[in-house]
């Protein structure tokens, strides 16, 4: 078995800085992650990023979104194995935000894996997309031929 340290750790560690960027600071989420080309991120405003400067310029720019509030967390699941664990939550997000008048309020899907390196719990991958109600897929498909 890997010498690592507990995954509630890591996963405590998680939730503290995404506090933190709910309120602009992204120090901390940026130190979690793996700070090499396996880090990725899909994020709840589109596209994706692959490598570590792509990641970290993409917290940068969202950590000037935020100008302070609170998120939390309802975890579905969260699997550990020696060398990579992942978690499933919905997570909701209470927040002032650049160019808004008041805090905004939204629900993500979210999906966080890390992985064990150098004996360390680090997150190589963030997926999040908004929470939405079931549709039919027709009703969100492009018909139109190109």
């Amino acid at each position: 078995m890997t010498d690592r340290p507990p995954f509630d750790q890591a996963l405590a560690r998680l939730r503290a800085a995404l506090a933190d960027v709910a309120n602009g600071d992204v120090a901390a989420i940026k130190a979690l992650y793996a700070q090499t080309d396996e880090a990725t991120s899909f994020y709840g405003w589109g596209g994706y990023e692959k490598g570590w400067e792509q990641v970290s310029r993409r917290w940068d720019w969202a950590g000037r979104q935020f100008k302070g509030g609170t998120v939390r967390h309802e975890n579905l699941t969260t699997v550990v194995t020696a060398e990579l664990a992942y978690t499933t939550d919905i997570e909701t997000f209470e927040t002032a935000m650049d160019g808004m008048v008041g805090k905004a309020r939204w629900a993500n899907r979210v999906t966080h894996v890390f992985r064990v390196i150098a004996g360390e719990w680090r997150l190589v991958h963030r997926h999040a997309n908004r929470l939405e109600d079931r549709y039919e897929p027709a009703l969100r498909l492009d018909t139109t031929e190109g």
